[in-house]
C-alpha cells in the first residue's frame, strides 16, 4: 500500500464567498476551488494548504484578516484541535440558518423543486445534549497519562482535553476524572474506547478492553462508578461480549406529550439529543395530522420512536425495522406502554420486501420514514404500491432526502413542507424533516 503523499506547502490569502454543505469557507483560487475550515462568508483570510486535488484544494485558516460579524468566540478550548465539532466559531441561530440554506440547496440541486412552505427550525440547548457517542483512549507511555476524549481533527491521536462541552454534563465536566480511572487499570494500555450510553435515569460507560480485567481492575471500577455515578459494561470482543460489569440497568427516556417511556439497551440506536427529540416527535405527528381511522406504516422504526406515539393517536400502525433486536425492544415497548395497535416486524428494507404480510395486500394511507444517510430510495417507490396519501420524511443527509425528493415528485407527490433540526448543535450535520402529499 503506497504512501499518502506530502502535501506541498502553500499560504494563500483568500477572499471567503460562501458556506461549502460541510461548513467550509468557499473561496477561488489559481482557477480552483478552495474549502479553507473554519472560515465564514464575507472574512479575508490567511489559510495553509492541507489537500490539494485537480479541481479544488483544502486549507485551514491561519490568520483572520477581517472577521465576518457573525463569528464568535467558540466556547470549547480545544475547538479547532477536536475533531467533534466543526461550528462553535458560529452562533447557534447562524448555525441553523446555514443549515436550512443547505437543505434549500439540496432540494433545487437535485428534485429542482421547494417545499410550499418552510417550517420554523426547531432547536432546543446548544450545549451538554449528547447522551451517545465513542470516547477515544490511549496511554501515553513516555507521558505515563491517559487520554481520553475525542480524537483530533484528521488524526488518530485523541485531544487532550478537561472537558467536552457539548457531551451530557454527567460526563462531559468529568473527563479528567474518568482518564484518572482508567490509569489505575492494570490493562490501561489495551483500553482503545469507551462507548457512551447516557438515559434520564443513568450514565453508562461501556469499556472496551483488549486485555482480561483482573480482580483489582473491577475494583477501581466499582470505586470510580461510585464517584461519577455511573454504571460500567464491559466489551472484551465484539458486540455480543457486552455486559455489565455488575447488574445490568434499565436505561430509558420519555416522551412525556404522549405519556410513554421507551427502554433501551446501551448498544441500542437512540437519538443523541432527547430533548430535540421531543420537539421533532410533536412536530412528526402533528405534520402527520393523524385520526382514529388511519392506518399508518412506519419504516426504520427502531425501538419504536415514533411508531408508538402515532399508535396513541391511529387506528393501526406498522413499525419496520431490519435489526432484530430493536424489533423486539419495540415491541417490548409497546407491551410496557399499554399499546395494543401496533405490530412490528423484521424486514431488510433494502431488499425486496413484496412477500412479507405487512406488505402484501396491504394498504396504509399515512407513512413516515427515518432511514440512515443512505435514505430510503427502495422505500420511497413503494408507497404508491401501499396507498399512502401522505407521508413524513425525518432525514440526517440533505443529499439523499433531495434524490428521494426527487423520486416521489416522479411517482406523484409534492412536497409541501420541510425544515431543518438541530439535533448536533456546532457541527455541520443536518437533519430535517418534509411533508409530502399524493396529488389527487
Amino acid at each position: 500500500m503506497g504512501r499518502r503523499r506530502k502535501v506541498k506547502a502553500k499560504t494563500y490569502e483568500l477572499d471567503i464567498e460562501t458556506l461549502s454543505h460541510e461548513g467550509r469557507g468557499i473561496s477561488h483560487f489559481d482557477d480552483k476551488i478552495i474549502f479553507t475550515r473554519g472560515a465564514l462568508p464575507g472574512e479575508k483570510i490567511i489559510a495553509n494548504r492541507s489537500l490539494s486535488r485537480a479541481k479544488y484544494e483544502e486549507a485551514d485558516v491561519v490568520e483572520i484578516l477581517t472577521p465576518s460579524p457573525d463569528r464568535i468566540e467558540p466556547r470549547c478550548a480545544v475547538y479547532g484541535i477536536c475533531g467533534g465539532c466543526s461550528f462553535q466559531h458560529l452562533s447557534s441561530e447562524n448555525q441553523i440558518n446555514a443549515k436550512q440554506t443547505w437543505l434549500q440547496s439540496a432540494f433545487m440541486g437535485q428534485a429542482k423543486t421547494e417545499p410550499k412552505e418552510w417550517l420554523d427550525p426547531l432547536q432546543v440547548t446548544s450545549w451538554g445534549y449528547r447522551r451517545k457517542a465513542r470516547l477515544g483512549v490511549r496511554y501515553v507511555h513516555k507521558k505515563e497519562k491517559v487520554l481520553v476524549g475525542f480524537r483530533e481533527r484528521k488524526s488518530s491521536f485523541i485531544t487532550v482535553m478537561e472537558r467536552c462541552e457539548v457531551l451530557h454534563p454527567s460526563l462531559g465536566d468529568n473527563l479528567e476524572v474518568l482518564a484518572e480511572c482508567i490509569e489505575g487499570l492494570s490493562c490501561k494500555a489495551q483500553v482503545p474506547q469507551i462507548e457512551v450510553a447516557i438515559a434520564e435515569n443513568d450514565t453508562i460507560l461501556i469499556l472496551r478492553h483488549l486485555e482480561p480485567l483482573t480482580i483489582e481492575d473491577e475494583a477501581v471500577l466499582r470505586d470510580y462508578a461510585e464517584r461519577l455515578s455511573i454504571t460500567w459494561y464491559t466489551q472484551s470482543g465484539g458486540m455480543d461480549t457486552v455486559k455489565p460489569l455488575d447488574s445490568a440497568v434499565n436505561l430509558s427516556y420519555s416522551l412525556p406529550e404522549h405519556n410513554i417511556e421507551m427502554n433501551f439497551l446501551p448498544t441500542d440506536f437512540t437519538q443523541v439529543n432527547f430533548e430535540l427529540n421531543q420537539k421533532m416527535m410533536s412536530l412528526a405527528l402533528s405534520l402527520l395530522e393523524l385520526n382514529d381511522e388511519d392506518k399508518v406504516i412506519d419504516f426504520f422504526c427502531g425501538l419504536g420512536n415514533f411508531t408508538l406515539p402515532i399508535a396513541r393517536q391511529a387506528k393501526k400502525v406498522v413499525g419496520v425495522e431490519g435489526d432484530k433486536g430493536l424489533i423486539e425492544r419495540a415491541k417490548e415497548n409497546a407491551e410496557r406502554n399499554g399499546i395494543d395497535n401496533a405490530l412490528f416486524y423484521k424486514a431488510d428494507l433494502f431488499e425486496d420486501v413484496s412477500g412479507f404480510e405487512w406488505f402484501r395486500g396491504q394498504t396504509y394511507n399515512k407513512a413516515l420514514i427515518d432511514p440512515a444517510r443512505t435514505g430510503a430510495i427502495e422505500i420511497v417507490e413503494l408507497l404508491p404500491k401501499l396507498g399512502v396519501e401522505r407521508l413524513v420524511y425525518v432525514s440526517c443527509n440533505p443529499a439523499t432526502l433531495a434524490r428521494d425528493t426527487a423520486k416521489l415528485l416522479e411517482l406523484g407527490y409534492q412536497l409541501e413542507k420541510a425544515g431543518v433540526m438541530d439535533m448536533f448543535p456546532q457541527t455541520a450535520h443536518v437533519e430535517s424533516i418534509a411533508l409530502f402529499v399524493k396529488k389527487s
